[in-house]
């Protein structure tokens, strides 16, 4: 009887290919799958642009999921279920397989819908996390700043949704972390002057890539449209 696979998220930091785990290197060399999420919009992975530049992958099956930029939760149930399928038919022949993903895969990632999808198909395989330097840990070395100390509050929230929770964050934490800004910049702007707190602010973009952008007077941000790699850190008492 062939043992099962073994089903791995693998995070492979923010951008920077020098940034990824020993361990990450070696779970993907030995693994005989590397599985790569994609937008329908058939942009190049940035995860698998990062693994190209710190290993050589000769021999390796790419396996490409495509997941939709949607909200619609049936579209992505869908692409999710029909992702989990193709691993787990590789998981039940035998292979390992590496899923790959930016940062962390227990963080913001479609790794973790997955886990209990491709558990439910291949209830013998083995689920394991390699995890991976943050993007915010990656912004916050390029200042440098202490995210925290002593009994700081540090709180980490998506920013392209609910406006009201983040000026609640702000209100109650000493670090806010507003990851996904790009939809909403001008309006984050003014909620950090309303709290008093542009002296303590920087945005980074891209942090870790050759492309990487730091900047500290958020006034500068307006009328601007940041990538989805961007980020704004908030810090009081600076």
């Amino acid at each position: 009887m062939t043992r099962p696979g073994t089903f791995y998220g693998v995070g492979v930091g923010p951008g920077d290919p020098e940034l990824m785990t020993l361990k990450a290197v070696k779970v993907i060399g030995s693994s005989a799958v590397l599985a790569i999420p994609r937008s329908e919009a058939g942009a190049e992975s940035q995860a698998l642009a990062i693994v190209r530049k710190a290993m050589r992958l000769d021999g390796k099956e790419i396996l490409e999921l495509s997941f939709p930029m949607t909200k619609d939760a049936d579209a992505l149930e869908a692409s999710r279920r029909q992702a989990a399928s193709l691993i787990a038919g590789r998981l039940i022949s035998g292979q390992d397989v590496a899923f790959i993903t930016l940062g962390d895969p227990l963080l913001y990632s479609t790794f973790s819908y997955l886990m209990p999808l491709v558990k439910e198909l291949s209830p013998s395989s083995e689920i394991r996390s390699v995890p991976g330097i943050t993007s915010f840990s990656a912004a916050a070395s390029l200042v440098p700043t202490a995210l925290a100390e002593t009994d700081a509050r540090v709180i980490i929230i998506p920013a392209a949704y609910d406006l009201d929770r983040v000026k609640e964050a702000l209100s109650y934490a000493d670090t806010v972390v507003m990851l996904k800004v790009n939809r909403n910049i001008d309006k984050l702007v003014d909620l950090i002057k309303e709290a008093g707190l542009s002296k303590g602010a920087f945005f980074v973009s891209r942090a870790g890539w050759p492309e990487q952008e730091i900047v500290t007077d958020m006034e500068a941000l307006r009328g601007r449209r940041p990538d989805y790699f961007s980020m704004l850190i908030v810090r009081k008492n600076v």
